[in-house]
């Protein structure tokens, strides 16, 4: 990936994420000890083929319904941002980011150090993040949804079949041309694995700006935002994640 993007490494805004080990079945297990987040921060640079780097996400637990994905050895968050800030003093990092983040723990966080950007789910048939995506407009931080197609499960509801068609786009399109449009501060990470799939992805930008009032409120009430939480994922993003897991076992 160093290799590759280095040649746009002033265009572009590359992020990264530390904060957790893999464990013994491929699990995600939170661990944010100091050490373990220093070691994990120059790792990527290596790997980045960079000497600092644009924006670390800290990972954390507040959107994981994983057992594993609590504090290591009840690390407070103030011991763990701290590497990071001492990273940061060090010209090793640029920006600091949470992942995982309850509104309690971003504004706990930011009564430590800037907060650049929060990456927690959201997508259209999974609105946990909502009370975050709040908390970031309010104090204009960069909202980034991970599982913004819901790792391809989101189905073919009428609300997104309707704006393709007229569109002449895949309903994909349209769902990442949903997210650009239900705030400004929303930037999207779908991942891809072929060309075509990220030339659909990025022509979500070009698509936003031409989907319609009223096709916006019934995307929008494809789930109800009212009710939705950080630590309950919706039955429909269960439901992906599940058949997700069973397809790569």
């Amino acid at each position: 990936m160093g290799r590759a993007l280095s040649p746009l490494a002033d265009e572009i805004v590359i992020g990264n994420k530390v904060g957790a080990l893999r464990g013994p079945a491929g699990e995600w297990l939170t661990d944010s000890r100091p050490d373990t987040v220093r070691t994990q921060v120059e790792d990527a640079l290596l790997d980045m083929r960079t000497e600092s780097s644009s924006l670390t996400y800290l990972r954390l637990w507040g959107d994981s319904q994983a057992p594993g994905n609590t504090p290591a050895e009840n690390v407070p968050l103030e011991e763990s941002l701290g590497a990071l800030i001492e990273l940061r003093e060090e010209g090793r990092i640029r920006h600091i980011g949470l992942s995982g983040a309850s509104p309690e723990m971003l504004e706990r966080a930011q009564q430590i150090t800037p907060i650049a950007a929060v990456q927690n789910r959201f997508n259209l048939i999974d609105r946990s993040g909502i009370e975050v995506l709040a908390a970031c407009e309010r104090d204009g931080i960069a909202f980034v949804p991970y599982f913004p197609l819901a790792t391809g499960a989101l189905g073919e509801p009428e609300a997104l079949t309707r704006p393709a068609r007229r569109l002449g786009v895949p309903t994909s399109t349209v769902a990442l041309a949903w997210l650009l449009r239900r705030s400004p501060v929303i930037i999207p990470i779908p991942g891809t694995k072929s060309s075509e799939h990220l030339a659909d992805n990025i022509h979500a930008t070009e698509i936003a700006p031409h989907l319609t009032d009223d096709e916006i409120r019934v995307l929008t009430a494809v789930e109800d935002e009212d009710s939705a939480t950080l630590n309950t994922m919706s039955t429909q993003m269960v439901d992906a994640l599940t058949r997700r897991r069973s397809a790569s076992v």
